[in-house]
């Protein structure tokens, strides 16, 4: 059986969980049963959705305590910049400019007035030249590296955004499970900014790469770490193995692009 879910980030999660132009990344798969696919995001996202995903990372801070919650905005085509690009809450009563920063992340106000307003996060581009991703990154991680925690929040703010987005079938089946970020029988991707040969999970003197079904077939910068098992505690770092070395320095953090 196979159904799709706009959601995980992925996002599902993410995350976030980046995309590489022009493509747009499947969030998460779940196997076994059923399979999750990604659907493109609406360009307008409720306010009272973002919310959500603020109290989610409010609720399970603790995965990263050091990290402070982004949205990031990923381009979906090549050559795709920042200029002339505003982000605004817009309801029939509020107007709140929201800045970029020139990474294309952006952090969230909370203003009563509009989520009463029942305000959407607008932004000023094409339909579907750009998505919307957490970005939650703990300070000073090896470069090549994420951590396990990271990831994990990520997709905790991604599926509480958009799992009122999904069906009352795809609910009946990953709500049981405890959601698309804790069962075992998922699979959620992230994306890395280069292609990768490897990803290694490594927790004090403990090394392990991630088997081949946690690594896409189809796109080389997509691995899906294992969220669920909770024998990897959240300092866990995530390696990475690029198939161009010289790029592994850029690769702390997730390009946007």
């Amino acid at each position: 059986m196979r159904v799709a879910l706009p959601i995980v980030l992925l996002l599902f999660v993410s995350g976030a969980v980046a995309a590489s132009p022009g493509t747009e990344q499947t969030p998460a798969e779940v196997t076994q049963q059923v399979t999750v696919a990604g659907t493109k995001d609406p360009d307008w996202k409720p306010y009272r959705k973002m919310l959500d995903g603020m109290d989610a990372f409010e609720r399970y801070h603790s995965l990263a305590p050091n990290a402070e919650l982004k949205f990031i905005l990923r381009p979906q085509q090549p050559n795709l910049t920042l200029a002339d690009l505003t982000l605004r809450i817009v309801g029939d009563s509020v107007n709140i400019g929201i800045p970029i920063a020139g990474d294309y992340t952006f952090s969230l106000p909370r203003d009563p007035a509009a989520a009463q307003d029942d305000a959407d996060l607008r932004l000023s581009s094409k339909k579907g030249l750009f998505r919307w991703r957490p970005d939650i990154h703990t300070a000073g991680l090896p470069a090549g590296t994420r951590r396990l925690g990271d990831l994990r929040l990520e997709c905790e703010v991604r599926w509480a955004v958009d799992r009122f987005d999904a069906s009352f079938l795809q609910l009946a089946y990953l709500v049981p499970l405890g959601g698309a970020c804790h069962t075992s029988r998922g699979r959620v991707f992230y994306t890395t900014a280069a292609p990768i040969t490897a990803v290694t999970l490594v927790s004090s003197s403990l090394r392990e790469k991630l088997p081949a079904d946690r690594l896409s077939a189809k796109d080389p910068t997509r691995y899906a770490p294992p969220l669920h098992d909770k024998s990897w505690p959240d300092d866990t770092l995530v390696e990475f193995e690029f198939a161009a070395p010289a790029v592994s320095a850029v690769v702390g953090k997730e390009n946007p692009a």
